[in-house]
């Protein structure tokens, strides 16, 4: 249900959950760590602690915890808010890809059992 003046403007479950990634900029080859904090078939939630202009294209890298897979993928920005004094957190629209989060979340959850 839309809060206030918002419309849900997601297609696709969006499941919380934290796993691990690695992200860098477009062009940029300083790669930082960080992690997902949720996913869905057609984003990610990124955690970061540094500033992400709105628009910008990214490379991610999630890494399952089961077995180290790497998942590749290209992302944009599409909104980002404050987290404390010194973190954000960004909506990330994947570009060109759509992954299924399920199995994913499946992974990762039975890796920390």
């Amino acid at each position: 249900m839309p809060e206030g003046n918002r419309t849900e403007k997601r297609e696709f479950v969006r499941f919380l959950i934290a796993i691990p990634l690695k992200y860098a900029k477009m062009g940029i080859k300083v790669i930082n760590d960080s992690s997902v904090c949720n996913i869905s078939a057609r984003g990610l939630g990124l955690i970061a602690a540094e500033e992400l202009p709105v628009s910008s294209p990214i490379d991610v890298c999630l890494k399952i915890p089961d077995n180290g897979q790497e998942i590749p993928l290209e992302a944009e920005v599409v909104w980002s808010k404050p987290l404390g004094a010194s973190k954000h957190i960004y909506g990330l629209s994947l570009k060109n890809a759509q992954i299924k989060p399920i199995p994913l979340v499946l992974r990762t959850i039975q890796s920390r059992l």
